[in-house]
């Protein structure tokens, strides 16, 4: 069990797919943006989800579909969720739980209607943040389940866990260096401080 929920984006490859279901994640999300670099095509997602179990699937989408082709794909039953980016303004009820973007620097919580779990992003690594946005995080968390995703350190994740009152975090997956071949140094030392 790990100290906070963890949603894995950008998975296109069985080796993260395995690696983050075996450490733990709860959710492994698959980018669903045709033409982008890392797009995993329908059947690559159910080829890779018959080989893992335990953490549910969602569907991600930049926000530049259509709702007609996104509706489409979820009748596969291929995602328990759907994950938009911060320029979704779908107005669709897509009857699965949704995650959204929503940028730290331009954030309303009022936007937060229709969205089970808002994503809170920057560029800007953890130890950059200001006070000023600590403290924005903080009372975004107190209104509703946030993920956070922003660039950090393993050395910075006890402190954001113990500061910081997220649901989860989001964390990435990549390319490997061959197949079936990838290092995982940095994230075994992430999950390390997950492990409850």
């Amino acid at each position: 069990m790990l100290k906070t929920k963890v949603k894995i984006s950008k998975v296109n490859n069985l080796t993260d797919a395995r690696y983050f279901a075996a450490m733990g994640a709860d959710y492994l999300g698959f980018c669903c943006n045709t033409g982008t670099e890392m797009y995993c095509a329908p059947a690559r997602i159910k080829e890779i989800t018959e080989w893992v179990a335990g953490p549910e699937f969602v569907l991600e989408f930049d926000g530049w579909q259509q709702e007609a082709d996104i509706l489409e794909l979820l009748t596969t039953d291929l995602g328990q969720a759907v994950h938009f980016g911060a320029f979704a303004t779908y107005t669709s009820p897509f009857g699965l739980p949704v995650f959204k973007d929503f940028i730290l620097e331009n954030i309303d919580e009022s936007d937060f209607d229709g969205v089970d779990f808002p994503v809170i992003r920057s560029e800007k690594n953890y130890s950059q943040l200001t006070d000023r946005e600590v403290a924005k995080i903080k009372a975004l968390a107190a209104q509703k389940k946030v993920f956070l995703d922003i660039p950090f350190e393993a050395k910075h994740l006890a402190e954001i866990l113990e500061n910081l009152d997220i649901c989860g975090l989001i964390l990435r997956g990549g390319e490997e260096e061959k197949t079936g071949i990838k290092s995982f140094e940095e994230l075994d030392s992430i999950f390390e401080i997950l492990q409850d």
